[in-house]
C-alpha cells in the first residue's frame, strides 16, 4: 500500500515496479494538524476506503508474510504489538515494552484483547507459545520471517497478561527492531494441533487461519474476501478495541472511519490513475511521469512520502550468479558504471537522492564519510570500464569495446527487473543502458513480483547431506551450494528495508547466515562483531560510531550497488484527513477519515 504505517518498516522486499516512484506535493496543506475534526468530537463515518494497488498479497499467513502487500492487508484486521509515532515514539496498541535493562524488556498486554470464539482471550501465554513454537520452533518448521530475530532469545509468561523477553547480548534498540515490533500473534489453541507434529502443510490450510477468522476485536476491520490477485475485502469491526482505551485522543473512540477498506488490485497503470482521476478509489501511488496530470486537480491531494527501503542493483554472488562478483572490488568497478545522478532525475524526476551504502538520508544514523560511487564520482582516468578490467585481472580483456572472459567469450549478464507486462520500467531500461558502457552484454528479464520471490530470491539447498547452517528460505545455506530456482546475475530495482529507525536490522541481509540475504555475499569485515558493539552501544553518539563502521565497510564492499532512497507520490481523494509527508506516513491510518 502506497501509505506507509507502522508495518512500513516491515517488508524486507518491496518492489520500485510495485511501489510508487518519486513525486511532489500538493499545496492544499500536506502537513495540516488533523489531531480533531472541527465543529465535532469524532467524525462521521463514511462508506468505503479503496486502495488501488500493483501487487497482490502472497500470503495472509502472519509468520509467513515477507512483502508488504502481504503485511498490508494483515494489519487491516491485526494491530500487533506497537506502532512508532511520527516523532519516533512507541504507541502502544496490543501491549507495552518496557526496558528493565538493554537484555531484559518486559511486555504488558491490554485487557480486554480477545481472540474470535472458540480461542477467548489474548494472553501472554498466547505470545509466549507463539514465539517459542513459531519463531523458535525446531528447524523453523513453520517458515518464519523472524527466526532469525528470535535465535537465542529467552521469553517466559510473568502474569496473565506479562511476559519476560531476556536477549542474548544487550541490544538498546530491540524495541525498534523487527522481532517484537513486526511480530503478530496466534491462538494458542489454533497452533497446538499442529505444532505438537511440526505440521507446516496442515497448519497454512487451516481454515480459520487461512480465512482470517480468528482476529476477534484485534483490529480496525474485519476479513470478508480476499480473491487472491483481484480484491481484498475488510468490513468494520464493530468491537474495535482501540475504542475503549482511556487518555487517547476522542478520535480513537469511534475509530475506524469506513464501512469497507478495499485494496483492487488493478495491473495497469493507466487504469489506476484514471481510478484515481474519476474518484472511483481513494487512493493509488503516483509515477513521476505523470504527476503533472494531478497538479492543480481540485479533486486529488498529493503527498511525497519518505521511505524506508532503498533501491538497490543486487550482485548474484551465489553459485548461479556471475563468479567475479564475490569479489568486492568488482563490485566497486561495476557500482560506478551507474549514474546515480541521472537515476534521480531521468527515473525519479528529482524525488529521490543518490546514496552510497545502506541508508537513507533521514535514517537515525548521523552518516560518516563514505566513498562516492556513480559515473559522475569516478575520476578522471578511472571510468568504469578501466576499473573491471583493473579488477577482473588476468584472464579477462576488452576487445573492440566488448567485454571477454579468460576463453575468449563476450560476457553476458542476465538482469531480472519487476515491470508491468508488455512495459519497461524505466529504472530498469536506464540502468541497462548503463551496465552496456562496461561491454557487457545484457538479457533483460521482467518477472512478476510473485515469481521474483519464489524462483529469483528463494533459495534451496542442493545437496544429499545436511547444511552446515540454513536462515530460511532466501538463505539455505552457504552460496556454493544454494542457488536460487532460477540462473540470474544483477536484480534491477529490488528494494530493501533500510529500518532507518533501527538500523542493526539490516544484518539480516549482510550477514553470511542473514535470513535476508538472499545473494549469497560473504562480507571481508567482521559485520557479525560490529552489528553486535552497535546493538550493544547505549548512548547515539557511542551507537552512531560503531554504525559509521558498519556502513563504512557496505560502502567500501558494495555487496549490491545502493542507488536512491526516494520519496513516493501517494495521491488521496480530496478531503481525506490524516496523511502527512513524514517517514512514518500512515502510524496512525485507523483513524484517518474523509471530511
Amino acid at each position: 500500500m502506497p501509505d506507509r504505517t507502522r508495518r512500513g518498516l516491515l517488508c524486507s522486499l518491496g518492489s520500485a515496479a510495485a511501489v510508487a516512484l518519486a513525486g511532489c506535493t500538493s499545496d492544499d496543506g500536506a502537513d495540516r494538524d488533523r489531531s480533531e475534526p472541527e465543529g465535532s468530537e469524532v467524525p462521521d463515518r463514511s462508506e468505503r476506503w479503496v486502495t488501488a494497488t500493483r501487487t497482490s498479497a502472497t500470503t495472509l499467513i502472519p509468520h509467513r508474510a515477507v512483502d508488504e502487500a502481504s503485511a498490508d492487508r494483515l494489519e487491516l484486521v491485526m494491530d500487533g504489538a506497537y506502532a512508532i509515532t511520527a516523532d519516533r515514539e512507541l504507541f502502544p496498541l496490543w501491549l507495552d515494552v518496557e526496558s528493565i535493562d538493554a537484555s531484559t524488556y518486559e511486555a504488558t498486554l491490554r485487557d480486554g484483547l480477545r481472540w474470535s470464539d472458540p480461542y477467548g482471550r489474548m494472553t501472554a501465554d498466547d505470545w509466549v507459545y507463539y514465539i517459542r513454537r513459531i519463531h523458535q520452533g525446531r528447524e523453523n518448521w513453520a517458515g518464519s520471517r523472524l527466526a532469525a530475530a528470535w535465535a537465542g532469545v529467552e521469553v517466559e509468561r510473568t502474569g496473565e497478561l506479562s511476559f519476560r523477553i531476556t536477549l542474548p547480548d544487550p541490544n538498546a534498540q530491540f524495541p525498534y527492531e523487527p522481532a517484537l515490533r513486526e511480530s503478530w500473534c496466534l491462538p494458542r489453541g489454533l497452533l497446538e494441533p499442529y505444532a505438537r507434529e511440526r505440521d507446516r502443510e496442515g497448519l497454512e490450510n487451516d481454515s480459520d487461519l487461512t480465512r482470517l477468522a480468528y482476529t476477534g476485536n484485534l483490529g480496525p476491520y474485519t476479513a470478508e474476501r480476499w480473491d487472491r490477485g483481484e480484491r481484498f475485502v475488510a468490513a468494520r469491526n464493530d468491537g474495535y478495541y482501540m475504542r475503549n482505551v482511556a487518555d487517547l485522543s476522542p478520535v480513537w473512540s469511534e475509530a475506524p472511519y469506513f464501512e469497507t477498506y478495499e485494496y483492487h488490485v488493478l495491473a495497469s497503470e493507466q487504469d489506476r490513475l484514471q481510478a484515481l482521476r474519476t474518484a472511483s478509489v481513494t487512493t493509488t501511488a503516483v509515477p513521476p511521469a505523470r504527476i503533472d496530470q494531478f497538479r492543480g486537480n481540485g479533486s486529488v491531494s498529493l503527498y511525497a512520502v519518505p521511505q524506508p527501503t532503498l533501491t538497490v542493483l543486487a550482485y548474484n554472488q551465489r553459485a548461479n550468479g556471475w563468479e567475479p562478483f564475490r569479489r568486492a572490488e568488482v563490485r566497486r568497478a561495476c557500482s560506478m558504471a551507474i549514474d546515480k545522478q541521472g537515476v534521480v532525475e531521468d527515473v525519479y524526476d528529482g524525488f529521490a537522492e543518490p546514496v552510497h551504502t545502506f541508508q537513507p538520508p533521514w535514517s537515525v544514523w548521523d552518516g560518516a564519510d563514505l566513498t562516492a560511487f556513480g559515473r559522475q564520482a569516478a575520476e578522471e582516468g578511472e571510468d568504469a570500464p578501466t576499473l573491471l578490467a583493473d579488477a577482473l585481472g588476468d584472464g579477462y580483456g576488452y576487445d573492440g569495446g566488448r567485454l571477454l572472459d579468460g576463453e575468449g567469450e563476450p560476457v553476458t549478464w542476465t538482469v531480472v527487473y519487476v515491470g508491468e507486462p508488455g512495459r519497461t520500467t524505466a529504472l530498469a531500461s536506464f540502468v541497462v543502458r548503463e551496465l552496456e558502457r562496461l561491454g557487457v552484454a545484457i538479457e533483460p528479464e521482467r518477472v512478476g513480483y510473485e515469481r521474483l520471490l519464489t524462483e529469483y530470491l528463494a533459495t534451496e539447498w542442493q545437496g544429499t547431506d545436511d547444511p552446515p547452517w540454513e536462515a530460511g528460505e532466501y538463505n539455505a545455506g552457504p552460496r556454493e551450494r544454494s542457488p536460487s530456482a532460477t540462473d540470474w546475475d544483477l536484480l534491477c530495482g529490488v528494494e530493501l528495508n533500510a529500518y532507518p529507525l533501527a538500523p542493526t536490522s539490516t544484518d539480516r541481509f549482510w550477514l553470511e547466515r542473514g535470513n535476508m540475504n538472499f545473494s549469497g555475499y560473504v562480507p571481508d569485515a567482521e559485520l557479525t562483531a560490529l552489528y553486535a558493539e552497535a546493538r550493544a552501544a547505549t548512548n547515539g553518539p557511542e551507537r552512531n560510531e560503531r554504525l559509521d563502521a558498519v556502513f563504512g565497510a557496505l560502502n567500501e564492499e558494495q555487496p549490491a550497488n545502493f542507488l536512491v532512497a526516494r520519496r513516493t507520490p501517494v495521491g488521496y481523494r480530496r478531503g481525506i484527513v490524516g496523511p502527512r509527508e513524514t517517514s512514518n506516513h500512515g502510524w496512525d491510518r485507523q483513524t484517518w477519515y474523509a471530511e
